[in-house]
């Protein structure tokens, strides 16, 4: 797999930016799950996600969610792969005070909390 490099991730933003909300949803439902992809956006209902793959709407702040952990998922399938990405998302995270990537994203609201989760992705995956 390709290091992860600065244009790397520009591609990853760019690519973001992109894809619509729904194949963004349909692509986190394939590569985690349903039920990690609806906490990854703070759904307590993981039919959500299939609803939003779908093209059901999607408020903004779940969309922004989608969207910043679709750039995560990436970041970290590019040193490694999914499996990795969902295990990281899971796992408590000394550079985020001990607490859970996903936890996180399925709770921010502020575009500081998503650059420091994916700031934290960013070093994981440059490491590997």
């Amino acid at each position: 797999m390709p290091p992860l490099t600065s244009t790397v991730v520009e591609q990853i933003d760019d690519a973001t930016s992109r894809t619509s909300i729904h194949e963004i949803a349909a692509y986190l439902r394939d590569a985690l799950g349903q039920r990690v992809a609806a906490h990854l956006v703070g759904a307590a209902d993981a039919r959500q996600i299939s609803a939003y793959a779908g093209g059901g709407n999607v408020s903004d702040m779940r969309a922004r969610r989608l969207r910043e952990g679709y750039k995560i998922v990436r970041m970290i399938e590019t040193t490694y792969d999914a499996e990795t990405a969902k295990a990281w998302l899971f796992g408590t995270n000394a550079r985020l005070d001990d607490q859970a990537p996903i936890d996180l994203i399925g709770a921010a609201t502020e575009t500081q909390q998503f650059a420091d989760v994916r700031r934290a992705a960013r070093q994981f995956a440059s490491a590997g």
